[in-house]
């Protein structure tokens, strides 16, 4: 029961009580003060009466007796009189019967009224005739008494009622501050830190009100110190100063991860751009002038990479930038080199260099399969000959034709999965996600991973084609294929209550088409509600958060969670993990590969993880391979693993 109930509650029963003993000790004196009264009315008729009738019975005249008894007796207020000689005989009686008009005959029964009856001596000469006998009538005093609880009982009534109104609203203006106090209290529970600037005037829901504020500002204020040294963990370990772009450490890690993860992405492009004479521009104007030349390259590559989802650049030696392209093809990754050694021109019309050959580009191609020193060995080279082609070129590195990949173009690849969406034909398969304690693995849920079946039997991976599907805008149209096979496997599967995460590209995460599509699917399948979670990119996330929080909040109210999946890959900051309502978060695999011997991504996955844990957010390492990789991540506070140590992708 509700503070404001149990108070209403009391009121009640107090006001209850109140007149209950009100009517009480009213009626009761009352009757008392009337019982007294009608005694001494009764003892000064029976006097009066007692004088009055002395003569006439001397004389013996019963008639005159009689008139002025009858005309006492006949005013009604007695309710009987009696005259009775010594002997015992009754000369004259009169009775009244005991009726009361307007009194109700249950209060009459329950108000018990003794009236006594009044006596005085009839005097013959010197001698004691008899006695008169008088009974006052007491229904003048029922009626007086049933008036006046009747007007109690009005009169406490409306008292009551106004004073219950009074007091309803007093309750409520005292719980509100207690009202704001519990949405507060909910928000922190929320992830939302709101201070109550209105402070009560009774001093101790002040205190509460206060004490209240002090605690949402210390949680806020804790949740921003583990951001930023979350970030700054992350910055000194894997960013340059100098520019703001990823180190050769990040670098490296970020073209470990996207080789070894076919999931994510299959092929693209890695390209070295490295400045020249930047030790002549350091002699001859200073170290900052060399870092504004550093920082301004760094610039006119981030222009051309743009918000391309799993492109970076790193500055990995003191002139050298490094470039991941990811999800293009050797057209495109021609493209892109030619128009960065036109772009860096402009260092010369800025005046930050000091001569004409500013630089050359080294391009080479990945696909699966190649290893990052393989892939390393081949864009240096690429670079070596295209310094030796002249000032400002590209080269872009061809391997033995036996090596090389067919080639298809945009236009191929369109055709292709149009088909593959007419003819529905998309595999799922799934990898587990097991929460460790101890020795024993409990499942936490099953990631769905897409395939392709080839003619050849084999399965091509979502990594080689979902990002071209974004590129040419088929994404959200395999995504609600995909959705739509997997609520048909729950469907067809409800013995099994395994939970299945399904990652959403980000694409299909700010198409308002889609969201509607899917909010509408799920409202058809209830049955998947507790058995579906969906997973959204950080990367897709921090494009649109306003659009990204609408389409959580719509899961969310119709039941379904969700996770945020590569987390870290951008240098982003984690402040946002505040407002968005995620269920879990997923590291990305660069910083758990080989992390036994990383003790800066230990340092990192333990302050994320703490970060997450303030707001409420579990805690997954992707790419976990090794023994040694699990009982490092083990000690990390980290709340579930995935990765082939526990499962390679296997068919649904």
């Amino acid at each position: 029961m509700t503070l404001y109930r149990q108070l209403v509650l009391i009121i009640i029963v107090l006001l209850v009580a109140g007149f209950i003993g009100t009517v009480t000790i009213s009626t009761n004196n009352l009757r008392h003060f009337l019982g007294e009264q009608l005694a001494s009315h009764a003892q000064d008729t029976a006097t009066s009466l007692g004088l009055s009738l002395s003569p006439h019975m001397q004389d013996n005249d019963l008639p005159i007796m009689n008139s002025m008894i009858d005309a006492i007796f006949d005013r009604g207020y007695y309710k009987s009189i009696n005259v009775v000689t010594v002997g015992g005989e009754t000369l004259v009686e009169r009775s009244n019967p005991l009726q009361m008009q307007g009194v109700p005959d249950w209060f009459i029964e329950k108000v018990d009224f003794q009236v006594p009856t009044a006596e005085a001596i009839i005097m013959s000469a010197w001698k004691q005739a008899g006695t008169i006998q008088v009974t006052s009538h007491p229904g003048y005093a029922y009626r007086e008494l049933w008036e006046n609880t009747v007007d109690t009982f009005w009169l406490f009534l409306l008292s009551a009622l106004a004073a219950m109104l009074l007091a309803l609203l007093f309750i409520r203006l005292l719980l509100n501050p207690l009202r704001r106090v519990e949405e507060q209290a909910e928000a922190i529970c929320e992830r939302s830190y709101p201070i109550q600037k209105r402070l009560p005037r009774t001093r101790e829901l002040r205190r509460v009100v206060e004490a209240m504020n002090r605690l949402a500002t210390k949680i806020n204020s804790i949740f921003t110190e583990q951001t930023s040294l979350t970030e700054r963990l992350r910055e000194q370990a894997f960013k340059d100063p100098v520019t703001g772009l990823g180190n050769r450490r990040y670098f490296n890690r970020q073209l470990q991860n996207l080789i070894e993860s076919p999931e994510e992405s299959a092929r693209g492009a890695v390209m070295l751009l490295e400045l020249h004479n930047l030790d002549k521009i350091n002699s001859r104007s200073g170290y900052q002038a060399g870092d504004e030349t550093l920082h301004r390259t760094g610039e006119l590559i981030l222009q051309h990479l743009g918000s391309h989802q799993n492109r970076f650049a790193a500055r990995i030696s003191g002139a050298g930038f490094g470039i991941i392209a990811t999800d293009v093809d050797k057209g495109e990754a021609d493209a892109l080199a030619a128009d960065l050694s036109k772009d860096v021109l402009q260092l010369s019309a800025e005046n930050l260099v000091v001569s004409e050959d500013i630089a050359n580009i080294g391009v080479a191609m990945w696909k699966p399969g190649d290893s990052v020193s393989s892939l390393l060995s081949e864009v240096d080279i690429a670079l070596r000959s295209a310094q030796s082609q002249g000032e400002n070129t590209w080269y872009r590195y061809e391997p033995p034709a036996s090596e090389q990949a067919p080639i298809q173009g945009a236009g191929q690849w369109h055709d292709f999965l149009d088909q593959v969406i007419a003819s529905g034909r998309i595999a799922l398969f799934t990898q587990p996600a097991y929460r460790v304690t101890g020795g024993k693995q409990e499942l936490l849920h099953k990631e769905v991973l897409l395939r392709i079946p080839e003619k050849s039997g084999e399965f091509m991976p979502a990594g080689l084609f979902m990002p071209i599907a974004e590129r040419i805008g088929l994404a959200s149209a395999i995504d609600q294929l995909a959705v739509t096979r997997v609520l048909e496997h729950l469907a067809s599967n409800n013995a099994t209550n395994a939970l299945h995460a399904l990652n959403l590209t980000s694409t299909s995460l700010h198409d308002p088409k889609f969201t509607e599509w899917l909010c509408s699917q799920l409202m058809d399948h209830s049955a998947a509600k507790g058995r579906l979670v969906f997973e959204l990119p950080e990367y897709g996330l921090m494009r649109d958060l306003r659009s990204a929080r609408r389409l959580i909040e719509r899961l969310a109210a119709l039941g379904f969670e969700f996770g945020i999946d590569h987390v870290g890959r951008g240098f982003n900051s984690f402040g946002y993990l505040r407002s968005i309502k995620a269920h879990y978060l997923k590291i990305d695999g660069s910083y758990t590969r080989e992390i036994n011997s990383e003790s800066d991504n230990q340092f990192f996955i333990q302050a994320l993880a703490d970060t997450a844990h303030s707001v409420d957010i579990s805690v997954i390492a992707e790419a976990v391979e090794s023994e040694a990789e699990l009982e490092t991540i083990k000690t990390l506070n980290v709340d579930g693993i995935q990765g082939y140590l526990f499962g390679k992708p296997e068919p649904v």
